[in-house]
C-alpha cells in the first residue's frame, strides 16, 4: 500500500466539501450540516488510506475581521487533526455559483489565518464544471479572480468530476503526490508559533467557558424557586431589539410558533397571543445599521424613535424584557459594542438589568456551546454580556420544539424575579456618546448615508441579477424609488469598506436563499416565480428602507422568509434563514 495520504478541505457556504468527502471515501458526510468543529473522516480510496478533515465554513463575501472568532480558531486547529500535519489542502470551489472579487477576498483573508505556507499545499478542487455549459468548458481560470486563486496555488487545481468518480479520486491522488513532490516530501509545519498560539487561546476559551456555564447555573438555581411562584401572576411585556438581518421578527414567530395577533404601525410590530398558557406581548422595533451610528439611521431606526415608541405604548411604558438579538454566526467587536452602547444609553443605565442577550441562527453553531463563543469572541461581547448580568440565550429559528421558547421565558421570569419592572418614566430625552468614528465623520446628515446605502444596495441588487443569469434566470425589476445623487466616496476607502460590510450580509442571505429554492425537480416557471418572489422582498426592503420610508412590513418579510405568513413559497424557503 502507498503512503498515507492527508488533506484539510477548506470552502464557504454551498461549496461541496461534503460531497467530495463522499466521493472520495465512499462516505455519508450529510451536505447540509452546519457545524463548527472540524471532522475527522477516514478511509481507502485506490488502495491508499487517507484522511479528510472537514472544515467549518464561513460566509462567501466575508471578510476575515466579519468571520467569528470562534470559527477562526477551529479553521486553524483543523491541522493538528491529522498529525504531523496534512500534506494538502483542498480549497474547494463550486462552479455552479458565481464567483467574484469579493469572494476570492474572502478565501485569500481566511486562507491568510495559515500563513504563507498554505499556498504552496493548495489545490483547487473545481465541482460542477458540467454546470457551465462551455462557458468556461475547462478552463474556469478565464474568469479573473479564479484566475488569481490558481495562481496562488502554483497552477495546482482538478476539476472534480462526480459522475466519475473513481476516475475522478485516481486522478486528484496523482495531484495529490505531485503537490508531496513539489514539497519535498514535507507537509505542512504545524508548529509554526501562530498556529500553536491559536490552538491554547482555544483551550483557555474552552475552560473559561465552562466557568462562565456553571456561574449561570448556579445563579438560575437560586432563582428557580422565586420563578416559579412569580411567574403565573403576571403578562408578560416583551421588546425586541436588534441591527439589520438579526432576526427579530423570526424570533417573535418563534416564540409565539406563529400563532397570534400581529399590529403593524410606523414605529414597530406588535405580536400579541398565548404562550404556554399565558398572555404575552411582544413589541418587534425596526432594525438599525450594524456599522454605523444611530444618527445615520432612518429615523424610524434611531434610537429616540425607539423610545418614543416604547413611551407613548400603553403597553410597552413597562416592559418585563428587552431582548436584544445578535446573529451567533457573525463577528461582535469594538464598533458594534460602541453603537449597542450609545443606542442602550438612550434607554438609561437602568435597561441593563432588564435586557437579555438572544443569540439567533443557533443552528449554524449546533456543536459548542453558546460559552465557546462568547469566550473566543473577546472583550467587546463578554462585554454585553457582563452589562446584561450574564444572561443569554440562544434561538435557533428552525427549530420547531417549543423547549427554547420555555427556556427563554423561565430565564424573563427569573430577571423579573430578580429586578421587578424596567420603567421608562425618569429616562431622560437623549443621551449619545461623541464616539463617532472617524469615517462617520464626512457624512454631513443621516440623508448622506441613506443616499450611499441606497446606491450601494442598487449596485448589489444589479450583482445579484447578473449571478441569477448567470444561473440560467432572468428577472426584470423596476427601480421604483430614487433619493437624489448621493455623495462622491472615491477618496473615502474606509467608508466604502464600512458600507461594503454593511451589506455584503444582505446580499449573502439573499443568495444563500436563492440556492436552496433552486429546486432542480422545479419546473423553469415555478423557479422563477420562487425567486422573483423573493427578490421583490429584498427590492422593497433596499428602497423602502434606505430612503426612510415605513419599512417594517418590507423589512418583515425579508427577515423571516421562513413564516409563512410573509412568503407563497415558504415550504420552498423553509430552510432559510432570518
Amino acid at each position: 500500500m502507498e503512503e498515507d495520504v492527508r488533506a484539510v478541505v477548506l470552502g464557504w457556504q454551498k461549496s461541496d466539501k461534503a460531497s467530495v468527502i463522499n466521493s472520495i471515501l465512499g462516505g455519508e458526510v450529510a451536505s447540509d450540516k452546519h457545524f463548527v468543529k472540524s471532522v475527522r473522516n477516514d478511509g481507502e480510496a485506490n488502495g491508499r488510506r487517507i484522511t479528510l478533515i472537514n472544515t467549518p465554513c464561513w460566509w462567501e463575501n466575508f471578510g476575515l475581521q466579519d468571520s467569528p472568532e470562534v470559527v477562526k480558531q477551529e479553521l486553524v486547529c483543523s491541522v493538528f487533526q491529522c498529525p504531523p500535519g496534512p500534506h494538502v489542502f483542498l480549497l474547494v470551489i463550486n462552479l455552479s455559483l458565481p464567483f467574484t472579487e469579493e469572494n476570492r477576498l474572502s478565501i485569500e483573508k481566511h486562507f491568510s489565518l495559515f500563513g504563507e505556507g498554505i499556498w504552496r499545499h493548495t489545490i483547487v478542487l473545481f465541482t460542477r464544471a458540467h454546470s457551465l455549459k462551455d462557458k468556461y468548458s475547462d478552463q474556469p481560470m478565464k474568469n479573473p479572480d479564479l484566475q488569481k486563486i490558481i495562481q496562488r496555488c502554483g497552477d495546482k487545481y482538478h476539476i472534480f468530476d462526480f459522475k466519475n468518480k473513481s476516475e475522478g479520486v485516481k486522478e486528484l491522488l496523482i495531484k495529490i503526490n505531485d503537490v508531496v513532490a513539489e514539497n519535498n516530501g514535507q507537509h505542512f509545519e504545524t508548529h509554526d508559533d501562530m498556529l500553536l498560539e491559536m490552538k491554547s487561546q482555544r483551550k483557555k476559551n474552552e475552560e473559561s467557558a465552562e466557568a462562565r456555564q456553571k456561574e449561570l447555573q448556579d445563579k438560575r438555581d437560586l432563582l428557580k424557586e422565586i420563578e416559579e411562584a412569580v411567574a403565573p401572576l403576571y403578562k408578560l411585556r416583551i421588546v425586541l431589539l436588534g441591527w439589520i438581518l438579526s432576526g427579530k421578527s423570526a424570533t417573535a414567530n418563534t416564540i409565539f410558533n406563529n400563532k397570534c395577533d400581529v399590529e403593524k404601525s410606523q414605529t414597530g410590530t406588535y405580536y400579541s397571543g398565548d404562550v404556554n398558557g399565558r398572555k404575552i406581548t411582544v413589541l418587534d422595533t425596526p432594525s438599525w445599521w450594524k456599522y454605523f451610528s444611530s444618527k445615520f439611521n432612518p429615523k424610524c431606526s434611531q434610537a429616540t424613535t425607539t423610545l418614543e415608541s416604547m413611551s407613548q405604548s400603553q403597553h410597552m411604558r413597562f416592559p418585563h424584557a428587552l431582548i436584544l438579538t445578535i446573529p451567533i454566526d457573525t463577528s461582535f467587536k469594538d464598533e458594534q459594542k460602541r453603537i449597542i452602547k450609545d443606542r442602550m444609553a438612550i434607554l438609561g443605565e437602568d435597561v441593563w438589568r432588564h435586557t437579555i442577550v438572544l443569540f439567533t441562527w443557533g443552528d449554524r453553531f449546533p456543536d459548542i456551546s453558546i460559552e465557546q463563543h462568547i469566550e473566543s469572541e473577546g472583550e467587546a461581547l463578554q462585554w454585553l454580556i457582563q452589562k446584561c448580568r450574564n444572561r443569554y440565550h440562544v434561538f435557533d429559528n428552525t427549530d420547531k420544539s417549543r423547549s427554547q421558547v420555555t427556556e427563554l421565558l423561565q430565564k424573563i421570569d427569573e430577571m423579573v424575579a430578580e429586578n421587578s419592572l424596567f420603567s421608562l418614566e425618569n429616562q431622560s430625552a437623549v443621551r449619545v456618546s461623541d464616539t463617532q468614528h472617524d469615517e462617520e465623520k464626512t457624512l454631513n446628515t443621516d440623508h448622506q448615508l441613506l443616499k450611499l446605502m441606497y446606491q450601494e444596495m442598487k449596485n448589489r441588487r444589479e450583482e445579484i441579477r447578473t449571478k441569477l443569469e448567470e444561473l440560467g434566470i432572468t428577472l426584470d425589476i423596476a427601480d421604483k424609488w430614487s433619493i437624489g445623487q448621493p455623495p462622491d466616496l472615491s477618496n473615502d476607502d474606509e467608508l466604502k469598506e464600512k458600507m461594503r460590510r454593511e451589506v455584503s450580509r444582505w446580499e449573502a442571505i439573499i443568495m444563500d436563499g436563492m440556492v436552496n429554492i433552486l429546486n432542480p425537480e422545479a419546473s423553469y416557471g415555478e423557479t422563477n416565480l420562487m425567486v422573483m418572489n423573493w427578490l421583490q422582498k429584498c427590492e422593497e426592503y433596499s428602497t423602502s428602507k434606505t430612503s426612510g420610508y415605513d419599512t417594517n412590513s418590507e423589512s418583515r418579510d425579508l427577515e423571516d422568509p421562513q413564516n409563512p405568513e410573509t412568503s407563497d413559497n415558504a415550504s420552498k424557503l423553509q430552510t432559510m434563514h432570518s
